[in-house]
């Protein structure tokens, strides 16, 4: 594939439906977790599940930060036609994940029960979210690196290697996920243990890349350590954030559902919280998608191409926000029934808050793909002000806020609120970047 030379539309669907695949089958891993441990274990667990969440994110935004830090940056140098550069960019990065990585597996081997409680785990909860999160910590690695390991190998031109890695691990995750749940009765742990297993294959998978012959990736003596450091950060904080804020948000959602609403709506959110997951993870696919055209081209000074691509990944998101959106206002008691036993309680909380906070995916779908970008074409500030808005300071003055002044039923409208407000600033920043 070339990415100065190739038909644009043609090389946009070569990157979308790999990718667009790969997000789906991720999603695979929480949502397959999700049905099983609330139609086998049981509401409390599901409950449990979403604790685990913030612990979770925190692995998954670790590989996204290097992954799209350094591949964004690898990118803009092959387009310069620089590739030893490219490839000291991909060398750094790898040591950097692979730093983090360790630091981040001692943590959670030590502190792991100190962390769920931290996170809001309860007598009821602590016992199932441990027991989880026990296994996920056994093969922690392959957890990071998981999307780590994707975005580069797209960036290298292979994006149906790493589509199939996430199918077959995704594959993998859902036969072991009944069969260790259901049959087995391995509970919690054998969810996790599903999971785990499934990410190691993607990662086994998508990483035969880097000893293929197609492979243009390679290690070596990497120079200016520090401020090469500091930009592969720089350009990929905005998706990590973008990541991380799933977990953060989760968080506070539980200590303010549980605090103001009740256990029952805990467990509706958690349902809301798998989707939000499995949505996000899509329009990551189309960021992550058109990222390495972009930023190719943007190295190049190809205007034309960029902007086109730019179109096309727009109508992709506005479409797939519209379906997401409307699923859940329209049918929200089937929504939660795919995971949850339905009851009386559970589907009248679900009929207001289902319908309500579904409302946030279409702009919450414009403003990624914004964020993508901003960081494809080197507008890290203003991408990094949309991520940090959105997820991080807006969200959470909203969700501390919001049931104090207007009671607990506004805990639903918070992302619909945040994503319209920063809708507004993405088109301003889209505009001064063209």
């Amino acid at each position: 594939m070339n990415f100065l030379q190739d038909n644009i539309k043609k090389l946009y669907f070569k990157f979308l439906i790999p990718s667009l695949g790969s997000a789906m089958v991720m999603s695979i891993y929480t949502l397959t977790d999700a049905i099983v441990i609330g139609k086998g274990i049981g509401a409390d667990a599901l409950a449990a599940l979403s604790i685990t969440t913030p612990l979770l994110c925190i692995l998954v935004s670790t590989g996204i930060l290097f992954g799209m830090g350094g591949s964004v940056q690898m990118s803009v140098q092959r387009g310069i036609g620089d590739n030893e550069k490219a490839n000291q960019f991909f060398t750094l990065s790898f040591i950097l994940i692979s730093i983090m990585c360790a630091l981040l597996w001692a943590l959670y081997g030590v502190r792991m029960p100190s962390l769920l409680k931290l996170m809001g785990a309860n007598e009821t909860l602590f016992p199932y979210a441990l027991s989880y999160m026990k296994y996920i910590n056994l093969f922690l690695p392959f957890v990071v690196f998981s999307n780590y390991v994707a975005i580069f190998v797209r960036a290298d031109s292979d994006p149906n290697r790493a589509m199939a890695g996430v199918l077959l691990g995704g594959a993998l995750n859902i036969a072991l996920d009944i069969v260790f749940v259901f049959p087995l009765q391995l509970g919690m742990a054998g969810a996790a243990l599903a999971s785990a297993l499934g990410m190691m294959l993607q990662v086994i998978i998508a990483g035969s890349h880097f000893v293929s012959k197609n492979s243009n990736l390679r290690f070596i003596a990497v120079h200016d350590i520090s401020h090469n450091t500091c930009t592969i950060i720089g350009s990929g904080i905005p998706s990590f954030f973008n990541e991380f804020a799933n977990g953060f948000i989760v968080l506070l959602f539980n200590v303010q559902i549980l605090k103001y609403c009740g256990a029952a709506s805990l467990s509706v959110y958690s349902v809301i919280a798998n989707c939000v997951i499995l949505f996000n993870s899509l329009f990551t696919g189309v960021g992550q998608a058109v990222q390495p055209i972009i930023s190719t081209n943007y190295g190049a000074g190809k205007i034309t191409r960029i902007n086109s691509v730019k179109r096309m990944a727009y109508v992709t998101i506005l479409i797939l926000g519209t379906i997401f959106s409307f699923s859940g206002i329209l049918f929200p008691t089937v929504v939660c029934g795919t995971f949850l036993d339905m009851n009386v309680e559970l589907a009248q909380i679900a009929k207001r808050g289902v319908r309500l906070y579904f409302i946030a995916f279409l702009p919450m779908g414009i403003n990624l793909l914004t964020s993508y970008y901003l960081q494809a074409v080197l507008r890290t500030k203003q991408s990094l002000c949309i991520s940090v808005l959105r997820n991080i300071v807006l969200s959470s003055i909203a969700i501390l806020l919001f049931p104090v002044f207007f009671g607990s039923e506004s805990l639903w409208i918070v992302m619909p609120v945040v994503e319209s407000f920063v809708l507004a600033i993405s088109i301003v920043f889209v505009k001064t970047a063209e």
